[in-house]
């Protein structure tokens, strides 16, 4: 009997056994993983290094923040219907126009801006479109005046999507403007980013959805809670669109409690040019409530004449494997041959974009980066501190706006076209969040904004090279640290 007691504690499966097998398995499975996404290098050994070293921690890292979304993406088959709607319906829009965008390629602003056109109109799928008017609106007062006027006279729709919308006092105006349109029988929808506006009352919101207006949120559920849907957007009759920095707040006209100011830019088109923010509010709607909205009647009417002022809206989200906006800021700064005039609060760049930069300073390229003095994360700012030295030899210039906070994202490059809308130079816009920027091919729109951003110049204070060389070792550490988060800030 004592022999086959031992016996069958000889042949009895040690549980530290069954654990060595599993994390085998589990290594061997994380290793495949990583390795078939074709992932850049560094980030595949980064990634490999989180999921080994953190078995079941890394999982739940990798969950929120590390996923393939361009990949996963092609499988989905809500994409797949979204490309299927946008092909079918907006080249009917575009081709109208086909003459005046002949003309626009046989004579571009210049080779890198046809270059750059090419590349959104194949892979963001947004040829350029006439436009009758163009407006850079840069004080915040004014801007929400216009927009309200334009939501006021709305006659058919208003379609509005943005980051944030607060409860506050501009809020209630745009509310009562609402109210008063669906009184009058308008169709309202509104469409925010479920996090960005999650600390946000939501009053007006109810109010708005009892009076009859389509309410909701995407970028929903906690796969998605690393992403946002950065864009903002207001759509008035298939004529009118805005675009820009400005989200819905009292803080974006007098900087609220926070700041002393606020400075941002935002973008009013009338026109054909439209088409394009109707096309990514209606994406967004589809995505959000399955909703089709490419119908005729929220699209400029052909009928009308189309303008002479050419735009092209170009777009990215998490899920593109193609980054167009990215990568049209990349072709731009490549191509510069006399200068670069870049405005985004935040400069957490990719490497790619880092590179295009520091090699159009190196090359006696006029370059200069405008941002903020007043900060409302610090985090970020360390991060950002790591790219100055790099930039300023290389001989960048680094400005911030002291009056307040600097929200607007522009650049403006050789005085031959600019690009206004929401992309910042961080990491997040540039590779994370749904993002869009109109970019302008009109001499004197172009010579209007670089005189804004003259006139910004001199409400800054400029970081020097010295400055930065002065840095002590533990400010410098401390904002190393804060760049290996970069793609969380």
């Amino acid at each position: 009997m004592e022999r086959a007691s031992r016996t069958c504690e000889d042949e009895r499966v040690s549980p530290w056994l069954i654990i060595d097998i599993l994390l085998v398995a589990y290594w061997l499975g994380a290793i495949v993983l990583i390795i078939s996404e074709d992932r850049d290098p560094t980030a595949a050994l980064g990634w490999l290094l989180v999921l080994v070293m953190l078995p079941v921690v890394g999982i739940v890292i990798y969950f929120f923040f590390g996923r393939n979304w361009a990949a996963i993406s092609q499988r989905s088959a809500v994409r797949r219907r979204l490309l299927e709607l946008g092909r079918a319906f907006m080249p009917r829009i575009h081709r109208p126009h086909a003459g005046q965008v002949a003309a626009f390629r046989a004579d571009p602003p210049s080779d890198w801006a046809l270059r750059m056109s090419t590349l959104i109109t194949g892979k963001a799928e947004s040829p350029p479109l006439p436009v009758r008017t163009c407006e850079i609106h840069v004080d915040g007062s004014e801007y929400f005046d216009t927009l309200i006027a334009d939501l006021g006279a709305a006659q058919r729709f208003i379609h509005m999507g943005y980051f944030i919308w607060k409860q506050d006092e501009l809020t209630g105006r745009i509310t009562e403007v609402l109210l008063e349109r669906l009184a009058a029988g308008v169709e309202v929808r509104i469409l925010n980013d479920f996090f960005g506006c999650l600390p946000y009352p939501k009053q007006e919101m109810r109010r708005l959805r009892a009076a009859g207006a389509l309410v909701g949120s995407d970028m929903k559920g906690l796969a998605r809670l690393n992403y946002r849907n950065h864009r903002k957007i207001t759509v008035v009759d298939g004529e009118i669109g805005h675009t820009g920095g400005f989200n819905i707040g009292q803080e974006y006209i007098d900087g609220g409690k926070r700041f002393p100011a606020w400075r941002d830019t935002g973008l009013r088109l009338t026109g054909p040019g439209v088409a394009d923010l109707e096309k990514l509010f209606d994406i967004r709607w589809y995505e959000a409530f399955r909703e089709d909205l490419f119908r005729d009647e929220y699209y400029p009417d052909p009928s009308l004449p189309g303008g002479d002022i050419m735009v092209q809206t170009v777009h990215h989200a998490h899920d593109d494997p193609w980054h167009a906006t990215t990568r049209a800021h990349q072709v731009a700064i490549s191509g510069a041959r006399d200068r670069i005039l870049i405005q985004s609060p935040y400069f957490v760049p990719d490497t790619s974009t880092m590179d295009a930069l520091v090699n159009a300073a190196a090359s006696g390229v006029r370059v200069d980066l405008m941002t903020t003095l007043h900060l409302d994360k610090r985090i970020p700012w360390y991060a950002a501190e790591t790219y100055f030295l790099q930039f300023l030899r290389a001989g960048g210039r680094i400005h911030q706006w002291e009056k307040g906070f600097f929200h607007a994202k522009s650049m403006t490059v050789d005085g031959v076209a600019c690009s206004i809308g929401t992309l910042n130079l961080d990491m997040r816009s540039l590779r994370l969040h749904k993002e869009l920027m109109v970019w302008i091919y009109d001499a004197q729109l172009t010579a209007e904004h670089e005189r804004h951003f003259e006139n910004d110049l001199a409400e800054c204070r400029e970081i020097t090279l010295e400055e930065v060389e002065a840095w002590g070792p533990l400010r410098r550490f401390r904002n190393s640290a804060c760049r290996l988060l970069s793609n969380l800030l």
